[in-house]
């Protein structure tokens, strides 16, 4: 049987009657615009760049597929932490204190 935990307090969540809420983020990193309109992009072969950079997913050293080019992450979250991450997925301290001069 597999066991699962929330990534997020660690508490067991029980796959028979909890619910488990799979949260996927993906970062790319991108430099300009994202221009649908742009002529060399409709002639890019999308499928044939993804091929070549799968091909060489096991050599380390290619800066195309790097942490700081691209990341995909999964996480486990119980029904608390999920509540939590949906009200505010960018964990924005939201209840951040201004700060007024002493007029």
């Amino acid at each position: 049987m597999i066991h699962y935990s929330c990534d997020r307090c660690r508490r067991p969540i029980d796959a028979e009657d909890d619910l488990r809420y799979v949260v996927r983020i993906e970062v790319q990193a991108k430099m300009g615009t994202d221009s649908l309109n742009d002529e060399d992009e409709s002639d890019r072969d999308h499928l044939l760049e993804i091929h070549q950079i799968l091909e060489r997913a096991d050599d380390e050293d290619d800066p195309l597929i790097s942490d700081d080019v691209y990341q995909r992450r999964r996480f486990d979250l119980c029904s608390d932490c999920y509540r939590l991450f949906v009200a505010n997925p960018l964990g924005i301290d939201v209840n951040k204190q201004l700060n007024f001069s002493d007029n």
